[in-house]
């Protein structure tokens, strides 16, 4: 397992939302150092560092432990099926027929 990767979302997320690692970690009783090597790879984050870090955020879990799992899994479509959800049948149905053609030319 690569810990960088899931580091690497969680710095991509505090650098869109202008905060610091150390605002991050004030904001989640983290010390600095601790997000630092999260950030890095060199730390996981037990599961309620990782809840407050996501509450602090404003994200879901799913962007952070997508890039922890190696696998192709649901959990990387998940924004994706949100995103459709929230659309009328018509709609989907026109993304699923651009999709199925943009699949078919790969």
């Amino acid at each position: 397992m690569d810990l960088k990767e899931g580091g690497q979302a969680i710095k991509r997320i505090r650098k869109e939302r202008g905060m610091t690692q150390e605002q991050l970690a004030e904001k989640t009783e983290v010390a600095s150092n601790s997000i630092s090597r999260i950030e890095r790879g060199l730390l996981v984050p037990a599961l309620p560092t990782l809840i407050d870090i996501c509450n602090t955020l404003g994200t879901g879990a799913d962007p952070i432990l997508a890039a922890y799992i190696e696998a192709d899994t649901p959990i990387r479509w998940a924004p994706l099926a949100k995103k459709l959800d929230g659309l009328d049948l018509e709609k989907q149905h026109k993304i699923e027929a651009i999709l199925n053609c943009l699949i078919e030319t790969i």
